[in-house]
């Protein structure tokens, strides 16, 4: 009887072996997804293993299954007869996730951007953090809390500006106009005494720059609308620099009206590059 079970070849004891072999395939998937499970958490590049080691066994199942047909090699003659035209179709069909796929395994190796990171698409005009990274695509969180789902072979040829790749702390420019008849040297002290004394300032300097200002203030140009000075705010990340500029300009402005510092209207001068 038990012999039978493995070696008739009546319909239903076929069946039977077609079931089992295809159970085992599913536990045995089932087991190494749950050994590899931990391993695999935040990490696309083991996410990759772990489903072509599921796919590989899958295949090797499936297999199995179908050799246990009567006639198998008939079988395998009429599908590999018309194997080409399907293959065809299905490489045109799959050719955009293929690439999504390739393009994941390039972003899981050479690692431009990782879960957490804010980072900026240039030429789709994308910013938020990433959320998540899979096979197929990237999840963008934008500052509106939505989420924006980018195929990686975007992520893959898109410039990305990445704030967090080299380290943490980020920089942003605190820039005013005063008119010409105010204290520059007044605005500039208060300038630097502010942003200096905010909590959230990270002074940057080495300890062979220890002699040099705590917070260098310049003046950026000379316009038609006055004197305009420019200081940079530095925080341990990006993350809270914006609301650091916020608070500092607000007590900017304070400062200066008690010093009677007066704004000047109008608009600073176009972006320089030093």
């Amino acid at each position: 009887m038990y012999s039978q079970l493995f070696t008739s070849s009546e319909p239903l004891f076929v069946l039977w072996r077609i079931l089992l072999t295809l159970l085992l395939t599913w536990l045995v998937v089932r087991i190494v997804a749950g050994f590899t499970r931990r391993r695999c958490e935040g990490r696309i590049y083991y996410k990759l293993f772990r489903k072509l080691i599921s796919a590989g066994i899958f295949l090797v199942g499936v297999i199995m299954a179908i050799n246990q047909l009567p006639n198998i090699d008939n079988l395998v003659a009429t599908i590999l007869t018309g194997s080409g035209i399907a293959a065809l179709a299905i490489s045109l069909a799959a050719q955009e996730s293929l690439g999504n796929l390739i393009s994941g395994v390039v972003i899981s190796i050479s690692k431009p951007f990782e879960v957490g990171d804010r980072v900026r698409l240039v030429n789709g005009n994308i910013i938020g953090n990433i959320e998540e990274i899979t096979i197929r695509h990237t999840v963008i969180r934008t500052f509106l809390n939505s989420r924006i789902i980018v195929p990686n072979s975007v992520m893959n040829s898109d410039m990305i500006e990445n704030s967090n790749i080299v380290e943490e702390r980020a920089s942003n420019f605190l820039d005013v106009i005063i008119k010409y008849h105010a204290d520059m040297e007044k605005a500039m002290d208060i300038m630097a005494e502010v942003i200096g004394d905010h909590p959230n300032y990270l002074d940057i300097r080495t300890p062979e720059e220890m002699d040099q200002p705590l917070v260098p203030v310049y003046v950026r140009a000379l316009s038609v609308y006055g004197v305009e000075l420019r200081a940079s705010v530095w925080t341990q990340s990006i993350a809270n620099n914006f609301v650091t500029c916020s608070e500092i300009r607000r007590e900017v402005k304070i400062a200066f009206d008690k010093a009677g510092i007066t704004f000047a209207s109008g608009m600073l001068a176009p972006p320089i590059n030093n």
